[in-house]
């Protein structure tokens, strides 16, 4: 797959088939995200893969529960909170897998661009999955309760580990329909004469 059609045909995915994805399957898209840049090549991200079903299930009512708790009215949040309080909405939307991008949490990374390297190392592991066939969406709901001591914790993520872009991965149910995008505004500088 060219990369133009990769980053032009992918979408996220919130339907999937109860088809797991496999470890090799997995680890591919690890490599291919560790090959995005980074700040200075510190290379900071660390991965968190959760593939047990009633893990995920149970993560997701820890995660609702939590943001529920801490939603401010001027949050865009706020807007999400029916979703959020149905007990039949799961964040993860069925996926079988899900892989959180984190900063490793090395001292040399605390000064450096480490988040930022940690979206370009997810936007590499989406498109990865993309071009093998795989959905996958960064679920953005995730990352706060993952934050937390409880889920370090109850995930045994290190506690100077910081997680960045939670991403569920999985065979998608149907192809997204694609979403119309609005022209950038560019400005073309051009130097005086």
């Amino acid at each position: 797959m060219d990369v133009f059609d990769a980053i032009r045909d992918r979408r996220a995915v919130r339907e999937f088939t109860d088809r797991p994805v496999d470890r090799a399957t997995v680890q591919r898209l690890i490599d291919a995200a560790v090959r995005a840049p980074s700040a200075m090549n510190l290379q900071p991200w660390a991965f968190l893969v959760v593939q047990d079903r009633p893990a995920l299930r149970q993560i997701s009512d820890a995660a609702k529960t939590y943001l529920l708790g801490t939603i401010v009215p001027s949050s865009p949040l706020a807007n999400y909170r029916h979703m959020l309080t149905d007990a039949a909405f799961e964040i993860f939307y069925g996926a079988p897998t899900l892989i959180v991008v984190c900063t490793d949490g090395s001292p040399s990374t605390e000064a450096t661009h480490a988040a930022e390297d940690c979206c370009l190392a997810a936007e590499n592991l989406m498109l990865a999955a993309h071009a093998t066939g795989l959905g996958s969406c960064w679920i953005g709901f995730a990352r706060p309760w993952l934050s937390t001591g409880a889920a370090k914790s109850a995930l045994a993520i290190p506690e100077n580990w910081v997680p960045v872009a939670p991403v569920i991965v999985g065979y998608p149910r149907q192809a997204p329909a694609p979403t119309p995008r609005k022209a950038p505004s560019v400005i073309w500088y051009e130097p005086r004469s």
